[in-house]
């Protein structure tokens, strides 16, 4: 087996044996984290997706160029603000508790 093979086995063994304490702190620490760091992150990608798809799109024709001028870039789009709702209404809630 290779090195990385070994240490995720180790790791996924120490998971399953309790090592990961998942204690309310580190939930709230966690979604603090990935709010504030991680979804500009996929913000990013999901602009440069949609952007190279709508380029694709001025060399497609029919259903292909409807599909990557509105509906893929719409789509991302509305996952984006569904997620960061979601994201942001979870936190919120977590703070009040």
């Amino acid at each position: 087996m290779s090195k990385w093979t070994d240490i995720r086995d180790g790791a996924l063994d120490a998971m399953k044996q309790g090592a990961l304490n998942v204690a309310e702190e580190t939930k709230k620490q966690f979604l603090a984290n990935f709010i504030e760091a991680g979804v500009p992150v996929i913000e990013e990608y999901a602009v440069q997706f949609t952007t190279k798809v709508k380029e694709q799109a001025a060399g497609e024709a029919g259903w292909t160029k409807i599909r990557d001028a509105i509906v893929i870039p719409f789509a991302v789009q509305i996952g984006l603000y569904i997620g960061k709702q979601i994201l942001q209404a979870v936190q919120t809630q977590t703070a009040a508790a």
